[in-house]
């Protein structure tokens, strides 16, 4: 039970792009799992999109009217082991960029609200789409939309910064974006699972807005930072003990004192940041941050 004990802390005490991997990494397993079971009891492979335990989203609203739950699980969904490397290998390497630049609690929230853009961009496209949809319900799930909105966000935020790709091409971010948005536009023409490429390109156009808006000083994802925070607390456990505190109330002076200290501490953990990159961070300062960041 250690490596279970050890991923736990691993997620309680990790960082949000070691977070967002395990969920993934779980789920894979999960369905993985599932399929293996079908093949051992020889019982009829399912739609590997349908039916992977519920997960997938799907094109009809009537549909999701009954598996609302869908619109968050299918971005943490995979069926194919290519999809899933690739899109784990991209959400680490990007993933720890956008953190070490913009801060961890911004990740999440442009994950979540990516993957939703590109469910939202592929349900409308084959609704109104007799080309595409042929009046048929289809179905999508993955991480790529989400993936797709860091990767373009991070590269509107930091369009000259270089990536090694696979460790020998040089390439900057502006190029790697357009590369990819090229690739799934091409792919959509070409007939290539287009429901999916259709969601990488919402995916890419909230990514694309988000950075531009962040340019300008504006956080398009503290609302959702601010709704998990309430939904956290909905299931925290409260201690009822009762305590006696003498302590004499601080005055205007020595409250004014100690929030100019914190803020200096949060200044200059920025600045470790923006010289050294987040990962440059000790434990306690990370938790420094985390805690006071939206204070």
């Amino acid at each position: 039970m250690s490596i279970i004990r050890t991923i736990r802390d691993q997620f309680q005490h990790g960082d949000s792009v070691l977070r967002l991997l395990l969920i993934n990494i779980a789920i894979f397993i999960l369905i993985a799992i599932y399929q293996l079971i079908l093949f051992l009891t020889e019982s009829l492979p399912p739609d590997v999109l349908g039916e992977s335990l519920g997960l997938a989203a799907n094109s009809s609203w009537k549909v999701m009217i009954c598996r609302p739950w869908t619109i968050v699980t299918h971005m943490f969904a995979h069926v194919n082991f290519g999809h899933f490397l690739f899109n784990m290998i991209a959400l680490y390497a990007l993933g720890n960029m956008f953190v070490s630049i913009l801060g961890p609690r911004r990740l999440l929230p442009l994950y979540l609200m990516g993957g939703f853009s590109g469910y939202i961009l592929f349900a409308v496209v084959y609704s109104l789409s007799d080309v595409l949809g042929n009046n048929e319900a289809h179905e999508v799930l993955g991480a790529s939309a989400a993936v797709m909105s860091i990767v373009v966000a991070i590269a509107v935020i930091r369009p000259l910064q270089k990536i090694f790709l696979f460790g020998i091409v040089q390439l900057e971010l502006r190029w790697l974006a357009l590369i990819l948005v090229l690739l799934d536009l091409a792919s959509i023409k070409g007939g290539v699972n287009s429901g999916g490429h259709i969601g990488h390109l919402g995916g890419a156009i909230f990514g694309f807005i988000y950075g531009t808006r962040f340019n300008k000083g504006s956080d398009m994802g503290k609302w959702v930072n601010q709704i998990l925070e309430k939904f956290k607390g909905l299931f925290s456990k409260r201690k009822m003990n009762v305590t006696h505190n003498h302590a004499r109330p601080k005055s205007d002076e020595q409250f004014n004192i100690e929030k100019k200290q914190r803020q200096q501490q949060i200044d200059n953990i920025l600045d470790k940041i923006s010289r050294s990159g987040y990962d440059s961070l000790s434990k306690a300062e990370k938790e420094f941050l985390f805690k006071h960041s939206e204070k």
